[in-house]
Order: C-alpha cells, then sequence, then structure tokens
C-alpha cells in the first residue's frame, strides 16, 4: 500500500487501527487523516478486555447465531450484527459523501475484524449472513471498488452502490512489517 496513491485516510477510534493508520500515513504525507468511532470493532459487551480465550464460547455462541440469521444476536452488554451495520452504513454514507465532495478515489479505512467482516457483508455480498465468507487476517486489506455518480444531487447510499471485491485478504505486505 505505500506504492499506492493515496486520497484520504480513514481508521476507527480504536488504538490499534490508528496505530496501522499512521504506519500507512508515514508512506502518504499530507494525506489527509481522519478517526471516526462509528467504525469502532464490534461491541462484546462484558466480554470486551477478556482474554480471548476465556471469551471464545460466549463470542462463539453468537457468532453462530448469526452464521444462522438470527442478526439480534448480543452479548449482554454489547451489540448485535444488526446495530453494527446500521452504524457502519451511516459512517460509510458520509465517507462516501466526502469522497465524492473532495473528489476522493483512494481511500484506506483502517479497521478491525469482526466490523470488516459485517462491512464486507453488508456492501459487498449485500446479505450480512455471509460475513462469515470473508477470510480476515490480522493487518491484511482487503481492495474494494466502488463507482459514484459524480452528481452531487444524487444520494449516496451505500445499500445502493455497488462495492466489487478486487483483492480480498492481501498478506503480502506483512513480509516487510520487521523492516519499518
Amino acid at each position: 500500500m505505500k506504492d499506492e496513491q493515496l486520497d484520504w485516510i480513514v481508521t476507527s477510534g480504536l488504538d490499534r487501527a490508528i496505530e496501522t493508520a499512521n504506519t500507512v500515513a508515514k508512506y502518504h504525507e499530507n494525506t489527509p487523516f481522519l478517526s471516526d468511532s462509528r467504525l469502532n470493532e464490534i461491541s462484546w459487551g462484558e466480554q470486551d478486555g477478556v482474554n480471548i480465550s476465556e471469551a471464545k464460547s460466549v463470542v462463539d455462541k453468537v457468532a453462530h447465531g448469526w452464521m444462522n440469521g438470527d442478526f439480534d444476536a448480543k452479548i449482554a452488554g454489547g451489540e448485535s450484527a444488526n446495530e453494527a451495520k446500521a452504524r457502519i452504513l451511516e459512517a460509510f454514507t458520509d465517507i462516501l459523501k466526502v469522497a465524492r465532495e473532495r473528489n476522493y478515489r483512494k481511500i484506506a479505512v483502517c479497521i478491525h475484524g469482526r466490523i470488516m467482516r459485517v462491512i464486507m457483508g453488508t456492501l459487498v455480498s449485500k446479505d450480512l449472513s455471509k460475513m462469515h465468507h470473508f477470510p480476515h487476517t490480522n493487518c491484511c486489506y482487503h481492495q474494494i471498488r466502488v463507482e459514484l455518480d459524480d452528481d452531487a444531487e444524487s444520494a449516496v447510499d451505500p445499500e445502493q452502490l455497488t462495492f466489487e471485491p478486487i483483492r480480498i485478504d492481501v498478506r503480502g505486505h506483512l513480509a516487510d512489517l520487521g523492516k519499518l
């Protein structure tokens, strides 16, 4: 990604995503940078901050519910897939509006895994039940193309646009991490 021309770097408000976005920004000086908490990882409620091996059975139960179409399933105090979908649709509507207004064509969005899967299921496949079909490795990236209408009066509705996957779960750049 360091050799790509980027017009904008957008990240969630979470430290690890911001760190990743800052690493990307090192190669793209003067590129506008936005942190948007609506892109934060899905809330696992009572399981947030719990060691993954301890939380796994509870998280897996909810994820299994999502795989079976229960997108309202959630952990106590947490967020359902439908709730996450609603906030990412709101965020992407705003991101796409700004992209069109400022003629941004290449945007890096730095986020965490489960919310990435919600985004991919919602925007790419248009079917939240398919979020599990998108592989995801830490620090990977997905390259997605979306064509925006240049007409400033037309609505920017992510659910009505086509998000075309170009490359999924790209990891080749990770070999260079030790060289930073």
